[in-house]
């Protein structure tokens, strides 16, 4: 049985808007990996440079006798999988109307949530586009599945969020590229009134 949970977590956080927030770093512990006779131990930090999570040192430690790290146990070890995990654990999400919960539960929330105007998935999108950059998670692809949208609808929705202020500081696809956009006349590409 795979067993993952975290330690070493930084009581330092970083706010990267939004409401979303991460440790400056934590460590992520996999047991019971397959094909891993060990325990894998991914030390994560984020890196303001690349704006995301990312592991720092990764190791593999044997259970015991008789069993080897060798370099096809290394092939096994997948440390994105454990940065985003782990990083849907330590994050959180603070909004207006609920306290601070984690990453992963904020996404289980917005992927229950019925009944959306229009702003309010502007602002979902904007906050878990920026959520799953922070863990390392294709953003449009969290977007789209957290909102129940295809990923060029999330597409549309974060040139919005750029537009309405949401997305500062977000390296976003390129505005030119997300086709038709309603009630902004100065918006690049054609309008829908």
């Amino acid at each position: 049985m795979v067993k993952l949970e975290t330690t070493d977590v930084s009581p330092e956080r970083i706010q990267l808007g939004n409401g979303v927030s991460v440790p400056r770093r934590w460590t992520g512990v996999l047991r019971g990996e397959p094909g891993v006779p060990g325990t894998i131990q991914v030390q994560v930090v984020f890196d303001p440079k690349l704006g995301r999570s990312a592991a720092d040192l990764v190791t593999v430690g044997r259970e015991g006798v008789g069993d080897e790290v060798t370099s096809l146990t290394l092939r096994e070890v997948r440390v994105q999988a454990v940065v985003q995990a782990t990083g849907l654990m330590v994050s959180t999400v603070a909004d207006g109307s609920n306290s601070a919960t984690s990453g992963a539960a904020y996404l289980d929330r917005m992927r229950k949530r019925t009944g959306r105007t229009a702003e309010q998935n502007v602002a979902d999108a904007a906050t878990t586009y920026r959520l799953a950059v922070a863990v390392s998670l294709p953003p449009l692809k969290a977007v789209a599945d957290s909102i129940g949208v295809s990923q060029s609808t999330a597409t549309r929705l974060m040139n919005r969020a750029r537009m309405d202020g949401l997305a500062s500081g977000l390296r976003l696809p390129d505005a030119d590229a997300t086709g038709p956009v309603t009630d902004r006349a100065a918006a690049s590409g054609p309008s829908i009134n």
